[in-house]
């Protein structure tokens, strides 16, 4: 069965889950990140990003609303420390909590044009075949084994997908159940080739606090009608001005070639040091190709740019600029 059918990943390692829970939870997260967060319901979410007052990224978050009064925040591991100091150093007066559950819950990635249509099969009742059309981020809870199953929404590999959260038992069966069922278990080898095909990037290898979530196009966690929060004097002033400097583009090497080393440089005839990239994979569909932040200059697709080594040493390959996601042409 192809990955794009039905496949399967274990994210329990690779994301954390947070709970914040409280009377002003929804109205505290509203006033820290960057989408609208007070106006969710119950079995509503949203992409959002986490700020400092100067604009850069300290994460970026998939917020579930699972009560009037409580809130599920999945994000990468590697922005959980930043997200939990920052949001803990502002949560002072607020009557909420913020508690990491990731040893309580567990996290499954379903992806795949059948996937909808396998979990409905196996969790029937409450879904009805509403999967299918679950905006991004949104959820519903269903009984699994006699425990209560979260799926949300989520399209992390660029591919139909949901993340079922639940208790570690819960989901190991509906994991083995979904593998008796033609599901293929995908590697984090090949998960990193569709994530780096569809564009998408990853905190802590294309977004960390150097970066702003304009830059790496994260337009789908940004509110342009909500209050004010963290950072938002930045978003605004490169929305109104368009004075954005770099942004995250694609590149196809030429010639292939094994996958640069991450933070390699690149230049062009005009420009020494022009960007620098931050995922590369071999692709069976495209070749070799990566995602790096490119100079305004240089962010032009066709534009033909030169890799250089971690100290900025010419090797003579080169790369074409692409716009995201690589498609077939």
């Amino acid at each position: 069965m192809s990955p794009t059918l039905l496949s399967l990943r274990d994210l329990s390692s690779h994301h954390a889950r947070l709970e914040l829970q409280g009377p002003d939870a929804l109205r505290f997260l509203h006033g820290m990140v960057t989408n609208d967060i007070k106006s969710l319901r119950p079995g509503q979410g949203c992409h959002a990003c986490l700020l400092t007052v100067k604009g850069k990224l300290v994460g970026n978050l998939w917020v579930h609303c699972t009560a009037a009064d409580r809130l599920l925040i999945d994000l990468p591991v590697a922005a959980k420390a930043g997200v939990m100091a920052s949001l803990d150093r502002h949560l002072i007066m607020d009557n909420a909590v913020l508690r990491e559950v990731s040893a309580e819950i567990a996290q499954l990635g379903v992806y795949g044009t059948q996937a909808a249509q396998a979990l409905d099969e196996l969790l029937p009742g409450p879904l009805d075949g509403t999967l299918s059309t679950l905006p991004q981020a949104h959820h519903r809870r269903v009984q699994g084994s006699g425990e209560e199953l979260l799926i949300a929404a989520a399209q992390p590999l660029g591919i139909a997908g949901f993340h079922v959260l639940g208790r570690a038992a819960a989901l190991n069966e509906l994991h083995a159940r979904l593998l008796t069922m033609g599901g293929l278990r995908l590697l984090d080898e090949a998960a990193e080739v569709l994530r780096v095909e569809a564009g998408i990037p990853l905190y802590g290898r294309d977004l960390d606090e150097e970066r702003m979530p304009t830059e790496a196009g994260l337009f789908d966690a940004i509110s342009h009608t909500k209050g004010c929060y963290l950072g938002q004097e930045t978003v605004v002033r490169l929305r109104d001005r368009g004075s954005l400097n770099r942004r995250l583009c694609g590149l196809r090497f030429m010639g292939g070639g094994a996958p640069p080393p991450s933070g390699s440089k690149l230049r062009t005839a005009t420009r020494p040091l022009a960007g620098s990239l931050t995922s590369a994979v071999q692709s069976s569909r495209f070749g070799t190709i990566a995602l790096g932040y490119l100079h305004k200059t240089c962010w032009e697709p066709g534009t033909e740019v030169e890799l250089l080594t971690l100290d900025e040493q010419p090797t003579g390959r080169l790369a074409v600029i692409c716009d995201l996601p690589f498609i077939d042409k």
